[in-house]
């Protein structure tokens, strides 16, 4: 009897060892399809599903741009799986708005697109008598508005090389403090390298080309601790006052 149950032990640890070894042959095949069986559900759920699908846009950093211009514009493909959408397509359209300098497109999942917009920001203002063009820093025209603006300089412009003269004009107020921008009345300009600043209260300051603007700026700003009526910065180691008061 003894013998019997050792036997009939044996038996059942071979055959305990048996199904081990099939279990562990079988292990890898069983992982593999399962990862596979996973991975095509995962491309099924991103790619063809409309689980996932757009089915909204979110616009931010919008100001005077309206959000319905930047959605149209967009032309989101509603219903197409997010993740199928061509975001740079999409924010090359949104660049293309006058009045937008950038834009930045992201997936919000599940179903969303955002649109952050960078809207251009006018540094001067041109004018040909009748209407007011918003000129940003990079020299780009805009916008046209019917009235000048309050806080931004005009470009009074004359000359052959306007369109270089501007691009200077737009460099030399994209340097000022905004405090000081809002106090100039005017840009005057025959050349590039003829820029003097007009302010409102008749003082004038003579800035010469647009190198050096920012060390200009800086200059300036602790030159007009002095009240005088011109303030010459044209070469800004060597500044010049003009009609100081005493």
């Amino acid at each position: 009897m003894s013998q019997n149950a050792d036997l009939a032990r044996a038996q059942q640890r071979f055959a305990r060892r048996q199904r081990l070894v099939r279990w562990k042959s079988w292990l890898p095949w069983a992982v593999g399809g399962t990862l596979v069986l996973l991975s095509a559900i995962t491309v099924w759920l991103f790619y063809f599903s409309s689980a996932l699908a757009v089915d909204g846009v979110r616009v931010t950093g919008v100001d005077t741009v309206p959000v319905a211009t930047v959605t149209q514009v967009a032309a989101a493909p509603l219903g197409t799986p997010l993740a199928k959408v061509d975001l740079s397509v999409i924010a090359e359209r949104v660049r293309g708005i006058q009045s937008v300098a950038d834009a930045q497109v992201t997936r919000a999942w599940p179903n969303q697109l955002e649109i952050v917009v960078t809207e251009r920001v006018p540094v001067v203002v041109v004018t040909d008598g009748k209407q007011f063009e918003l000129v940003d820093a990079t020299g780009k025209s805009f916008k046209t508005v019917p009235a000048r603006p309050d806080g931004l300089p005009e470009a009074l412009v004359v000359g052959a090389r306007r369109d270089v003269t501007i691009r200077s004009v737009v460099t030399v107020s994209a340097a000022l403090p905004v405090s000081l921008r809002s106090e100039v009345r005017s840009i005057s300009a025959s050349s590039p390298d003829s820029i003097t600043l007009n302010l409102g209260s008749g003082v004038k300051v003579v800035w010469g080309g647009s190198d050096d603007s920012a060390r200009k700026a800086e200059v300036l700003s602790v030159l007009m601790r002095r009240q005088a009526k011109v303030y010459d910065v044209s070469a800004p180691d060597l500044p010049v006052t003009k009609g100081e008061k005493r």
